[in-house]
């Protein structure tokens, strides 16, 4: 189950009791762990022993506590932060959390704030485009799904956007051709663009004598890739000839994904694979520069998940800590609550998406790409990778012992 943590501050001990004695004996308590403070010292204490190790989801905390603590951080906490006001202070309105109010609704009020996912931090020292590898240790978790539909919401904001699919069947076709069709009429040999790149990129790596190298094609990437206006991304045109992937080694993933990268056209690639460990798997693996591992609440698909950390873990601990450091964890098909146990104590969930129900019954490809509900989480997803520093994002949630209670 998603616990989310949450500090709160305040000197009032009764108000805090109070607080804590409803979330125990409510629904909240399943959800929730908050730890209080009443002492601004065991809050700094607290917080500063905190610093750069795994930080509370939220802070809520009164003038007394949360101003020092802002001013001693430099005004940017990189904690999601609300303060507990009486009304008086001058604050953002999104910033404020009334004290005195029903305690369900104050906690409504943190739990909305909280589902707004933390943002894992991508580093990328002088690279321009950011890729983002959808993966799972499970078949049938959606990958397709969350990657068509994280390529809309990026393509609908603003971004330059390609969606590369490396499934060895492939599941797009059905939701992509109408619009793949209406493209081929500007571009006849439109079919054949990946199969191309992929001939193209080993030739030169070949060419240029050095192995894990690829020199960027003088053609550009327009010459392979299809515009889905729907999609608000570029495609390539699933390959026909599954034997041209099934050959595609690690290598040449990864070189794969270095030309696209470099030659600088997009600023996002979405890159989505099978689920198996073949080599176009372990491309994007070791490639993408985040990953968003999806993951079903059901017993097999937590078992998997620690099988193939564990066998990482055992055969490739680097890139077993590497996944873990560029990971964003998500339950897919999510519906109220996970009630199976992680498979791992080092694991933890970062996000949900939602069940969608009527994508059982698809007869149209456009239904899929027009969820708001889905829509709505895959924009909080894409804002965990891809927005800025100094654009906030309202997150909610956590607490401990110091003077202090933990609950």
């Amino acid at each position: 189950m998603i616990v989310l943590k949450a500090v709160l501050a305040s000197k009032d001990r009764e108000y805090i009791s109070a607080w804590l004695d409803f979330v125990q004996g409510s629904p909240f308590g399943a959800t929730m762990r908050f730890t209080a403070f009443s002492q601004w010292e065991s809050f700094q204490e607290y917080m500063h022993e905190h610093e750069g190790q795994e930080l509370p989801d939220l802070v809520i905390a009164e003038p007394e506590f949360l101003n020092p603590w802002l001013e001693s951080m430099g005004g940017e906490p990189g904690v999601p932060w609300l303060l507990l006001s009486e009304g008086h202070e001058d604050v953002e309105e999104d910033k404020r959390l009334m004290k005195y109010q029903p305690l369900p609704t104050l906690l409504d009020a943190v739990l909305n704030a909280s589902r707004q996912p933390r943002r894992k931090k991508v580093h990328r020292p002088g690279q321009q485009t950011i890729s983002i590898g959808v993966v799972s240790a499970s078949g049938g978790s959606g990958k397709t799904a969350v990657a068509l539909h994280m390529a809309k919401q990026l393509g609908l904001a603003g971004y330059a956007v390609l969606y590369l699919n490396l499934e060895t069947l492939d599941s797009v076709l059905p939701f992509l051709e109408k619009g793949l069709k209406r493209s081929v009429q500007r571009m006849p040999d439109a079919e054949t663009g990946l199969s191309r790149l992929l001939y193209d990129l080993k030739v030169s790596r070949k060419g240029s004598g050095k192995q894990g190298q690829t020199q960027t094609s003088s053609k550009g990437i327009d010459g392979y890739v299809l515009r889905h206006e729907g999609l608000k991304a570029d495609v390539f045109w699933p390959l026909s000839n599954r034997k041209e992937l099934l050959q595609m080694s690690c290598e040449d993933t990864t070189g794969l994904i270095q030309y696209l990268s470099i030659a600088g056209q997009y600023d996002v690639l979405i890159l989505d694979g099978d689920s198996d460990w073949d080599g176009r798997s372990e491309g994007i693996l070791e490639a993408a520069d985040a990953l968003v591992w999806l993951v079903e609440d059901d017993l097999s698909a937590m078992h998997r998940w620690g099988q193939w950390m564990l066998h990482a873990e055992r055969t490739k601990p680097d890139l077993h800590q590497s996944v873990l450091d560029r990971a964003c964890f998500v339950v897919n098909k999510y519906r109220d609550s996970v009630v199976n146990a992680l498979p791992r104590p080092d694991l933890q969930l970062n996000a949900v998406l939602p069940y969608i129900p009527s994508w059982k019954q698809l007869s149209q490809e456009e239904v899929m790409l027009s969820s708001p509900i889905f829509q709505r989480e895959i924009k909080r997803l894409c804002a965990m990778l891809v927005q800025d520093g100094e654009e906030d994002l309202k997150q909610t949630g956590r607490i401990h012992n110091g003077d202090g209670w933990v609950l």
